[in-house]
């Protein structure tokens, strides 16, 4: 699986093929998200998760995950939103899970700014994209404040030496 599932009992892939293996053995199931069940030895252990006392199909997530300040999101479409900032926007998919994996809303609920510079790329996101920017023009203030100081406060450091 490329995204583990955070609720998953098993730390390390010996213990979890160790237990699935036992569990096969004795007749276990796993259960999927509609109810149902499958027997352990009709599936392959990448497709399952031992979460809260019982085996789980993982839903299969197709979606490359974006993480975003504290928030992990799909990237959607690009807004065809131009700015003398530079920075791009995006619809985004906030990211959900449960015991059978990752899920996302059928609807885009925020929107993503982003900016890459020589040192890295810079995210931030909001419900609209006047909070998107703001929130990204914050991250870049706090990154580079010495910089724009050191240019935007050139003839006052003079004045403030004397």
């Amino acid at each position: 699986m490329k995204n583990r599932n955070n609720y998953a009992k098993h730390t390390n892939l010996l213990d979890k093929n160790r237990d699935f293996n036992r569990d096969r053995a004795a007749g276990a199931v796993a259960y999927k998200s509609d109810g149902t069940t499958v027997s352990l030895r009709d599936v392959k252990l990448s497709q399952v998760e031992f979460i809260a006392g019982l085996w789980r199909f993982q839903n299969d997530f197709q979606h490359s995950i974006q993480r975003v300040r504290d928030m992990d999101v799909v990237l959607g479409q690009k807004l065809m939103h131009k700015e003398k900032n530079l920075f791009e926007f995006f619809q985004a998919y906030r990211v959900a899970s449960n015991c059978y994996g990752y899920f996302i809303s059928s609807k885009p609920d925020c929107i993503v700014a982003k900016y890459t510079t020589d040192h890295g790329t810079y995210w931030s996101y909001g419900a609209t994209i006047e909070q998107a920017r703001a929130f990204l023009g914050i991250k870049l203030y706090d990154e580079y404040m010495d910089l724009i100081h050191s240019v935007a406060c050139k003839n006052m450091n003079g004045k403030i030496k004397k």
